[in-house]
């Protein structure tokens, strides 16, 4: 089993560091199907997907620069319940299945519960969020989009080059108005979205993230595996689900812990 998971976990690198063994990217003639038929069908993809419920294992691994003075290695057992556009609830749970701590965010507030102090915090919604929490500079709708495994193609990016990567892949790059590539995205010969790189404003490397054991979900192709690559490498996520449900009905509640805060308040 510890190999499968290493075997699991070089794969996800591979495809985050772009699989450099494959041949030279290779430019698609302007009049290829592939590049528009693919974007449409990820639209429409991340159009059907507005919620997902499962469990996780996390591991994040990050160097000292990166972690603000000292390496970090971070590992958990989760309970995920999400929906677009930032809406999220994760509860950490300890090995013996007891909830180690909860943050939810209805995405304009957010509610942070720890079972070893009992304290409990709340507060607008900002980018460092995750980071604060779990060392992730992702901010919560990042998060969301990417575990639902079809993130919104932004109306203000539109393609600008195609290539063939080899093995039936192809890679599409997404600029904006400005002609500056702000995404670059990876699919496989089944269409299945494979990587994803944002870049900022000034070129750099946001992130990169590589998607991976795919496998049927309500007859929909759901990842199930996630690695994520940030801060030019120095951190590493991999997220690893089971479970999942997609497009389970919510209750608003789900992602406000006014009760437990109450709770708390009243010494309960």
């Amino acid at each position: 089993m510890r190999r499968l998971r290493a075997a699991h976990a070089l794969l996800a690198l591979c495809l985050l560091a772009g699989c450099r063994g494959v041949p030279p990217l290779q430019p698609l003639p302007s009049d290829d199907p592939r590049p528009g038929a693919l974007l449409e069908a990820w639209a429409r993809q991340a159009g059907e997907r507005s919620a997902l419920r499962g469990t996780g294992r996390l591991a994040v691994d990050a160097d000292g620069a990166a972690a603000g003075g000292r390496d970090l290695h971070f590992r958990s057992r989760q309970a995920l319940v999400l929906a677009r556009p930032a809406r999220l609830r994760v509860e950490l749970r300890t090995l013996l299945g007891t909830t180690a701590a909860v943050l939810a965010t209805d995405g304009e507030r957010y509610d942070f519960f720890r079972a070893e102090d009992r304290s409990f915090e709340s507060g607008p919604v900002h980018d460092a969020l995750l980071w604060e929490v779990a060392r992730l500079a992702l901010t919560p709708e990042e998060v969301v989009d990417l575990i639902l495994g079809a993130p919104r193609l932004a109306e203000a990016l539109s393609p600008t080059a195609a290539f063939d990567a080899g093995d039936g892949r192809v890679r599409i790059a997404l600029a904006d108005a400005s002609g500056s590539v702000r995404r670059q995205v990876d699919f496989d010969a089944a269409g299945r979205l494979r990587r994803l790189q944002q870049r900022r404003r000034d070129g750099a490397v946001a992130w990169e993230a590589a998607f991976d054991d795919y496998a049927a979900v309500n007859g929909a192709a759901v990842a199930h595996s996630l690695a994520i690559e940030l801060s030019g490498g120095r951190t590493r996520a991999l997220l690893s689900l089971s479970g999942v449900e997609l497009n389970p009905e919510l209750s608003p509640d789900t992602f406000r812990l006014d009760d437990l805060a109450a709770r708390e308040a009243g010494g309960g």
